[in-house]
């Protein structure tokens, strides 16, 4: 059994983790849900060792942990599968697959890939794969690992079949995801955490829809698209080319973490960067003006990678929102958004519609992955 004992994780502008314990069963499937910004990617890379708490314990059957890094909480047997994976996109499936780990069962590998990539072979490049293959490309990894205590951030739509296969070979399986539904119909128990505090932990069973939409967002509605908001099928490159000849083009892509950002980027780096003003003084006020505006609350010199799925959402929105573009195209903008980020999200476009914005929902976009909105100069 995995544990974590008065878990804090403090920040110089904020508290992310406040006190939390929890224990995870044996074999059973937990989902973790909360408001963007509540702690929950916080508290995946403790227990995978990607982050040092400021203070709190972890325990493995009642044995004190402390990892040091990624690969210590791996030999214990805790491998988490990230939102956004760090994959090599200018080699393979199977040459990724070997990126960081020792010899595997080539048999594993294919059935594997089998099971989670049936239609793709292994020597395909990652460059030539959807964002979401690429998630199952680190799942298949994870797994060739062998884990006792898998951690899945925001995974696409998986299965549940598929997930008690995995918790019945005595797996514990613990999910992050904003989808309540999912949450529901595959987990075994649920957690609420509210402002990095756990606010309940009931069985599955316990809970109803209404009731965790009422307790994490005082609401118990579906969001759904804003008439406003229009949809064209165009592909991602397609509107690369048109930004890149035409600047009141907007584009929110599909992947923000690496096509619209970089998880090395500082802050500062990343609300700046079609800012043609070279002083940095003038570079910092604008910054400034761009995290005022997106209610984010973070240093100009801390890295991307600091930022929760909503705050690096909202940073992308206010900087495209600042070139005043006639046109703004948005692939897949809600994913890893909650109910109250969607819609303060929709919120924030309604008022860009009615200023004379198009904002345009891209359909079917491309799965040959291209070079991010900053490298093609947009």
């Amino acid at each position: 059994m995995l544990s974590v004992k008065d878990l804090c994780v403090n920040y110089s502008y904020k508290t992310v983790l406040n006190g939390v314990s929890l224990s995870f069963e044996k074999a059973k499937i937990y989902v973790l849900l909360g408001e963007n910004g509540a702690g929950k990617s916080t508290l995946a890379k403790v227990l995978c060792g990607d982050l040092k708490p400021t203070s709190g314990q972890l325990f493995l059957n009642d044995c004190l942990l402390s990892f040091s890094n990624p690969h210590a909480a791996i030999e214990k047997g805790i491998v988490c599968v990230h939102q956004r994976p760090l994959l090599s996109s200018s080699i393979s499936i199977h040459e990724n697959l070997l990126l960081g780990q020792k010899k595997f069962n080539r048999n594993d590998e294919k059935a594997l890939l089998a099971q989670w990539l049936p239609q793709k072979n292994s020597r395909t490049l990652v460059k030539d794969i959807s964002i979401e293959e690429t998630f199952y490309v680190s799942l298949v990894g994870a797994l060739l690992r062998k884990p006792a205590f898998l951690i899945l951030d925001e995974p696409p739509s998986i299965p549940a079949k598929k997930l008690r296969a995995l918790t019945e070979s005595g797996m514990t399986l613990l999910i992050i995801t904003h989808s309540l539904s999912q949450a529901m119909e595959k987990s075994d128990k649920i957690v609420l955490l509210q402002d990095g505090n756990v606010l309940e932990e009931k069985n599955t069973n316990e809970f109803t829809e209404t009731e965790i939409s009422q307790k994490l967002f005082g609401i118990s509605k579906e969001v759904k698209l804003p008439p406003f908001i229009k949809t064209q099928k165009i592909s991602e490159n397609e509107v690369l080319c048109l930004r890149k000849h035409n600047s009141k083009i907007g584009y929110i892509p599909s992947d923000k973490t690496f096509r619209a950002s970089n998880p090395n980027l500082t802050i500062l780096q990343l609300t700046t960067a079609y800012h043609t003003d070279k002083h940095k003084a003038a570079l910092e006020a604008y910054a400034k003006k761009i995290l005022q505006k997106a209610e984010v609350n973070i240093r100009l010199n801390e890295k991307a990678s600091c930022l929760s799925g909503g705050m690096l959402q909202r940073l992308i929105l206010e900087r495209e929102i600042a070139q005043h573009p006639s046109k703004l195209y948005l692939f897949n903008p809600t994913k890893g958004l909650d109910v109250e980020g969607t819609e303060r999200f929709y919120s924030k476009l309604e008022e860009l519609s009615k200023s004379g914005t198009e904002c345009i929902l891209g359909r079917e976009p491309s799965t040959v992955a291209v070079k991010t909105s900053l490298e093609a100069g947009a």
